[in-house]
This record gives C-alpha cells, structure tokens and sequence, in this order.
C-alpha cells in the first residue's frame, strides 16, 4: 500500500474514532492540590488563565465545608476534616481590560456522586442530610427520587472596589437555575483579566433555594470564556436558548424586583430598537419573575442580620417585531 496513502487513511480513522468517543483533549483544573492550612500562601492566588475562545473543564469544590462526602461519612465539617481544595477561581482571562464585557457560555455541569441537602424551614433548624447522586438522579430519604437539574450558584468577575461579595453588577451569589448547562452568562469586567470565580454549584436547587441550600455537591464545570459586545445594562445579562435574563438584587422582594425590571427595559430597549415606554409595556405584561434565592431573614429568628433577595426577569426570545403596527 503507497504510505502516503495509508498515512491519509490512518489519519482519517483516528479523526472518526475520536469523533465517535468524544476524545477532545481540554486543559482540565482539578480540585487538587489541597491547601496544607489556613496560611498557605496559595490562598487567594490566580488559579490559572483562561484564554479567550478556548474551552477549558473546572472542577469546584461543593458547598459542603469541603468535606469528602460518601456512605458512612457524616457531612459535616466539625466532624469530618475538610479537603481545604482549592476554589472555583480566581482564573485571569487573557486580553479583558475594565469595561469589556466578557461571555462565560456554560456549556456542561456534571455534579458528583454525593451531596448534602439541608432539612431546614421556617419552623425548624437545619439538619444536613446525606444526598447521593446516581444515574442522573438525585435520591432523597427516604425513597424519593427525582432527574438532576445542575447549575452554578456563584458566577462572578472580581470587583474594582472593595464591596460585599453580592454587589450585582459583576455577579456573586445570585443563586439563579439559568446558570446551567447551554446558557451564556454576560458580565462586564472591572479588572483587568476579569478574574473570573465560580462556586455553589448544585445537583438541583428550587428557584428561590427555600431552605438557604441545594442539593450542594461537587460539580464539574466546562465553559468557554469569550469577549462580548456588551449591552447597556449595569448588571448581569443570561441568555438561554429560549430567554433574556436579567438580574436584580436588593434588602427585599420588591427592591430586587424593582432593580431587575428596570434592566430588563433596558435590554429590551437595546434588543428590539424600541423606546423605555413600549419596552416598558413589554416588561410588564409578559415578563417572567424569578426568585433566585429568596428566604431572606426567614432563618434568622427574629436576630435582624444582613440579608439580601435576588431575582431575575425573562423575556422570551420568541417576542419580535413585525415591522408594522396592528391593523384590524
């Protein structure tokens, strides 16, 4: 057989065969190494860099006190010595300079084998509670079953000033179930390389993580990082494969709903080529509100300490313009 040839058909089998398993090779960060105590001088480092356009797989730690949990262990961080893994950030992103917008698409979120889920209400205290994971669904006691619903509950770019870690209009706890798999997240830098950090990934969250948790587990997260043209809104923009999202946060209900509103006729102001007025009108009448997490002070017993509420509202994607006004 002429080499040439067979070096052409060789070449053509490995691309199937890679094409067929799935094979494409990605930088990969680990959970490891662990910290070795509270003042290595890793703590707080970059964790690497991400360049723009490439897609890269992270691994973060659940929100679990970074315990390893399994059969047997109990999930709790006084009782079980922690991991001391190292976080879901910060990770510098090439070539972002304050100002630009930055794209982080989501593009697959695989949780662990095992998580904890918090047996809280307004009318007891919290009991962790073992919550394992198999075959794409989540098990809870004592027979209950349900598919998994992963997303990433902190999603932000680092701050220029020194704020509280939720401030909004870079991200934080946001705690939202459109932070998932296929959705792009739009965040405008203000630092340069952004410094991207992501956490408090769950298994399955309700919208308005009634309890203070999810099911909180390990998750592995792979997304791409690209710069975006940006939007005028001041906060976070999501966008799925069917809606606009747009982030509010605030002391109360109303506050966060009055926050996101007001950026959701901006960006349908910017959308659609329209005015605040009809945007407006948009907004108002078809707008989906959706609670990110809204317990607020419901577990503080009366003890008034700092709280917030966030929320989001939708806009279908299936809204447009016809070009012309209605006639009867």
């Amino acid at each position: 057989m002429n080499i040439r040839r067979f070096g052409l058909l060789s070449l053509l089998l490995t691309l199937a065969v890679t094409s067929a398993l799935g094979q494409t090779q990605y930088r990969r960060f680990t959970r490891t190494p662990y910290y070795t105590g509270p003042n290595d001088p890793e703590r707080g480092k970059v964790r690497g860099t991400l360049k723009l356009g490439e897609t890269v797989i992270i691994e973060l730690p659940g929100d679990t006190g970074d315990t390893d949990l399994k059969p047997g262990v109990v999930p709790d961080p006084n009782v079980t010595p922690p991991r001391g893994s190292r976080p879901g950030g910060p990770f510098e992103i090439e070539g972002i300079k304050p100002g630009d917008w930055v794209a982080i698409k989501i593009i697959d979120v695989v949780p662990g084998p095992y998580g904890y889920s918090n047996n809280h209400s307004a009318v007891r205290g919290p009991l962790r509670v073992l919550t394992p994971v198999k075959d794409g669904m989540v098990h809870f006691p004592p027979d209950f079953v349900v598919p998994i619903r992963p997303m990433i509950g902190v999603i932000h770019l680092q701050p220029a000033a020194a704020l509280p870690f939720n401030i909004w209009d870079s991200g934080g706890n946001l705690d939202f179930n459109s932070v998932r798999a296929g959705s792009t997240v739009y965040i405008r830098a203000q630092r340069y390389g952004g410094m991207l950090t992501l956490g408090d990934a769950h298994a399955y969250m309700s919208d308005g993580e009634l309890t203070g948790t999810g099911v909180e587990i390990d998750v592995t997260v792979t997304l791409k990082v690209e710069r975006a043209s940006g939007f005028p809104n001041g906060g976070v923009v999501v966008e799925t494969a069917d809606r606009w999202y747009t982030a509010g946060i605030g002391a109360t209900w109303e506050d966060a709903v009055k926050v996101a509103w007001a950026e959701m006729v901006t960006l349908v102001s910017h959308l659609y080529k329209t005015n605040a007025e009809h945007a407006n009108l948009i907004v108002g009448t078809i707008g989906d509100t959706v609670p990110g997490y809204a317990a607020g002070t419901i577990f503080h017993r009366g003890f008034q300490r700092p709280s917030y509420i966030t929320c989001q509202i939708a806009i279908p994607k299936s809204l447009r313009r016809t070009g012309k006004p209605y006639q009867p």
